[in-house]
């Protein structure tokens, strides 16, 4: 069997579990169905450019050695296993980062527990993006706000969860009209 049959097979077996929970979702009432209906619906869309995608190329554009994506190592064309560049060189991150990381995600769960989601988001997204350099701090402000709006809308109107619980600001909610 080849390759394209197999990753065809795959495709297939993907696309045939999104309609399923398509189907399923259905029968939810249609504030349920808010989340599954469009993760699926996204995901058939995502399948079948795929499965167009590879049956329209060349078998040669579409080898990928999930193995060297895995571990970094390209195989010689003798087909023993060498290094590349990438995974010569310490890419890792080291202790220090992940401490950083750990510590930004517990400092974005301390806000979420003292100044409630709206804020702490906010807060957290306005620092991230401007501390670490990604953009400027003004254009940081700007896509925390957006990202701000999005969630207020998303999960304060439209699916209307409360977004009002904090310890030093119970009650922010009623101020934005939630």
């Amino acid at each position: 069997m080849s390759r394209r049959i197999q990753e065809n097979i795959v495709a297939g077996f993907v696309l045939a579990f999104l309609l399923a929970i398509i189907v399923l979702s259905l029968d939810y009432s249609p504030r349920a169905r808010f989340v599954p209906m469009p993760v699926a619906v996204f995901g058939v869309i995502l399948v079948t450019i795929q499965l167009v995608w590879q049956n329209l190329r060349s078998p040669d554009e579409l080898h990928v050695d999930v193995l060297e994506l895995l571990t970094g190592r390209a195989r010689n064309a003798d087909g023993s296993g060498g290094e590349t560049k990438a995974a010569a060189r310490d890419t890792g991150p080291g202790i220090r980062k992940q401490v950083i990381a750990f510590g930004m995600v517990a400092l974005l769960l301390v806000g979420f527990l003292l100044l409630g989601p709206i804020p702490s988001i906010f807060v957290f997204t306005a620092a991230y993006l401007g501390l670490t350099g990604y953009f400027p701090w003004p254009k940081s402000l700007v896509y925390a706000v957006v990202l701000t709006v999005i969630v207020v809308v998303v999960f304060g109107y439209v699916l209307q969860i409360p977004l009002d619980r904090s310890i030093l600001l119970p009650g922010i909610g009623h101020y934005i009209g939630l």
